[in-house]
C-alpha cells in the first residue's frame, strides 16, 4: 500500500469523491466489504448520512424469546447505528401494504429492546417526515442527548397525542434546531396541556426555530420573543388575517411586544416571515434594537409602494445605528409570481417603485444580497442605480423582479435603465456575480462608440447569465457587444420568459433577445477556435 494511504486526510478526500460520484452507494459498501484497511472509514462515510432509516432497521434479528426483556440489539445493528450521524424517516408509499406492516413491525421490535444507552448514541440530526400516525409514538426511540436538530415535517393537532414533546428538554439537551413544518403550534384548549411553543422555550441551547404554520397565538408569540438564545426566526404570522383586518394583526402584534418591551426578539440575527400583507410583516418588525445579519419577508399580497416604504424604514428603525453593518441579506417577495400588470392602463403611484423606497435600506453599507420580487413596476433611472451601488458596494447578489419584469407602460413613459447604468453598477459592485434589472436599449449602446472602447472598461467576470426580464431593444449585435464589453464571459441572456411572453410584443423581443445569445455563443465559439 502507497505510503500516502496511510494519511487520514487523503483517505478521507478519496472517500469524499468516492460517496460524491456513487448515489447508490454501492462503491462504498464494496471498499467496507473488500479492504480491511479502509473498511473503518467506508463504513463511517456509508452510514453516516442514513436517508432512511429501514437499511438500519435490517440489522435487527427476529424475536427469538418470549421474554421481551431479552430482546438487546446485535452487534451488527449496535455498530451500524453508532456511526450514523443524520437520518431522515421519509414516508411510504400508501399502496405498498407489505412494506407499510413490516416497518411498524420493526419498529415496534425496536421499541422493546433494552439497551444502557441511546439506540443510536452519536445522532446529530433527525428528520421525521412519515405520515402514518400509528408510528409517530417511535420518534422518541431516536432522541438522544447529542440531538443537534430535529424535523418534524407532518401534520398533527393536539401536543397530547405526542408525550415525547414536554420530554424534549429532558431528552435532548443539546438540540439547536426545530422545524416543525405542518404542526399547529397552539393548543386547542386548555385542557389540552401546553402547546408546542412552550415546550420549545424550555430547551436552553435553542437558536434556530421554523414554524411553517400560520396560527401562532400571541401568548406563545410573547414566550418566542423572550428567548434570548434564539437568533434564527421562520414563522409564519396567523393566516386568518386578511389585508381587511391589517389593523387588528398589527394591534395584536404590538399587545405582545408592549408585553415583552426592549426585549422583543432582542438576539435575532436571521429572520424568515410569511403574512398576508405587508403592514403585517411591518408591525412585528415595528422598532426594537436586535442585530439583524438577514430577512426574508413572503407575503401573499402585492405591496405598495407606499408599504414597502414603511417596512424598509422599520426595518433601519430596528437598528442600532451601530449595528447597520451587520445587515447582510434582504429579501422580499409576494406569491404573485405569474401575475403581471396590464401595460395599457396609466398606472398609480401606489404601484409604481422609485429609488424612494430604496432610501432607508442605504444605511446598510455591508448589504450583499438584494432581492425584490413583487408585482409593481419600477421607475429608475441610470443616476438611481448609480446611488443604490454607491450605498452598497459589498453587493454580490442583485435582483429587481427576477424572470418578471418592470411593466413598462407605453402610453405612460418613465424612467429607464440604460447599458450605461449597468456598466456603472459593475463598476461600484465588483463583486457582483447575479443580477437581475430591466434595461432600456432602445438607443444605440454608448459604451460601443469609438471613444468608449478606448478608454479603460471595468469588466466584470463573474457573471455568465443576465436575467434581463421585459427589457426591450433594437439593434442585437449593438447590444451583445455592449454587454460583452462589460461581462466578458457572460453566456447567456435570459428575457421575456413567461409570462412576459403574453405582453404586446413579447414573442418580438424575445426573438430578438435570442439573436443576442446566438451572436453570444458564436463568440464564444470564435473565442475557441483562436
Amino acid at each position: 500500500m502507497h505510503h500516502a494511504l496511510l494519511v487520514n486526510e487523503v483517505l478521507l478526500n478519496i472517500l469524499a469523491a468516492v460517496q460524491e460520484a456513487d448515489a447508490s452507494c454501492s462503491q462504498l459498501n464494496a471498499l467496507a466489504r473488500t479492504c480491511h484497511f479502509l473498511s473503518p472509514l467506508a463504513l463511517d462515510f456509508l452510514w453516516s448520512d442514513l436517508p432512511d432509516v429501514r437499511p438500519l432497521l435490517q440489522y435487527m434479528k427476529p424475536m427469538t424469546s418470549n421474554d421481551p426483556r431479552t430482546l438487546v440489539p446485535c452487534a451488527s445493528f449496535q455498530g451500524a447505528a453508532s456511526r450514523v450521524r443524520k437520518l431522515s424517516c421519509p414516508p411510504l408509499a400508501f399502496s405498498d401494504t407489505h412494506s407499510q406492516v413490516a416497518f411498524t413491525e420493526r419498529l415496534r421490535l425496536l421499541s422493546m429492546m433494552r439497551t444502557a444507552t441511546s439506540l443510536i448514541p452519536n445522532l446529530r440530526r433527525l428528520s421525521w417526515t412519515d405520515t402514518d400516525q400509528s408510528r409517530y409514538v417511535y420518534i422518541r426511540l431516536f432522541l438522544s442527548p447529542t440531538l443537534e436538530s430535529l424535523e418534524l415535517d407532518f401534520f398533527f393537532h393536539k401536543p397530547p397525542d405526542f408525550p415525547f414533546l414536554t420530554l424534549l428538554p429532558e431528552l435532548c439537551p443539546n438540540l439547536h434546531s426545530i422545524s416543525i413544518s405542518k404542526h399547529s403550534v397552539i393548543s386547542l384548549s386548555e385542557d389540552e396541556g401546553p402547546s408546542a411553543v412552550q415546550t420549545i422555550c424550555q430547551l436552553p441551547r435553542l437558536t434556530a426555530l421554523e414554524c411553517k404554520s400560520s396560527t401562532i397565538s400571541e401568548a406563545d408569540l410573547l414566550r418566542l420573543s423572550q428567548l434570548k438564545s434564539l437568533t434564527t426566526l421562520s414563522l409564519g404570522i396567523p393566516s386568518w388575517v386578511s389585508s381587511d383586518h391589517g389593523s387588528l394583526a398589527s394591534h395584536s402584534s404590538r399587545t405582545a411586544r408592549d408585553c415583552a418591551d426592549s426585549s422583543w426578539f432582542c438576539n435575532l440575527r436571521n429572520l424568515h416571515l410569511r403574512a398576508y400583507s405587508m403592514p403585517i410583516i411591518t408591525s412585528f418588525v415595528e422598532p426594537g434594537c436586535r442585530p439583524l445579519q438577514s430577512v426574508v419577508f413572503d407575503i401573499s399580497e402585492a405591496p405598495t409602494s407606499a408599504s414597502l416604504t414603511e417596512c424598509f424604514s422599520t426595518l433601519y428603525s430596528s437598528q442600532c445605528d451601530k449595528e447597520c453593518s451587520t445587515m447582510r441579506s434582504i429579501e422580499v417577495r409576494d406569491s404573485l409570481s405569474n401575475a403581471i400588470l396590464a401595460v395599457s392602463q396609466l398606472l398609480p403611484n401606489s404601484k409604481i417603485i422609485t429609488v424612494d423606497v430604496f432610501k432607508p435600506l442605504f444605511a446598510f453599507t455591508k448589504l450583499r444580497v438584494f432581492d425584490l420580487g413583487v408585482c409593481l413596476s419600477f421607475s429608475l433611472s441610470d443616476s438611481d442605480l448609480t446611488v443604490m451601488a454607491s450605498s452598497w458596494p459589498e453587493l454580490e447578489v442583485f435582483c429587481l423582479n427576477d424572470r418578471r419584469g418592470w411593466h413598462p407602460s407605453a402610453s405612460e413613459p418613465k424612467l429607464s435603465i440604460t447599458v450605461r447604468g449597468l456598466q456603472s453598477l459593475c463598476a461600484l459592485c465588483p463583486r457582483l456575480y447575479q443580477i437581475a434589472i430591466v434595461l432600456n436599449a432602445l438607443s444605440p449602446c454608448p459604451i460601443t462608440s469609438q471613444s468608449s472602447r478606448q478608454a479603460a472598461l471595468t469588466r466584470n467576470l463573474a457573471v455568465t447569465r443576465l436575467s434581463l426580464g421585459d427589457s426591450r431593444l433594437a439593434n442585437p449585435q449593438d447590444v451583445a457587444c455592449a454587454l460583452s464589453d462589460i461581462f466578458p464571459r457572460l453566456r447567456r441572456i435570459s428575457a421575456w420568459q413567461y409570462p412576459l411572453d403574453t405582453l404586446p410584443k413579447g414573442r418580438y423581443y424575445r426573438k430578438l433577445w435570442e439573436e443576442v445569445n446566438n451572436i453570444l455563443q458564436q463568440r464564444d465559439i470564435t473565442a475557441v477556435a483562436q
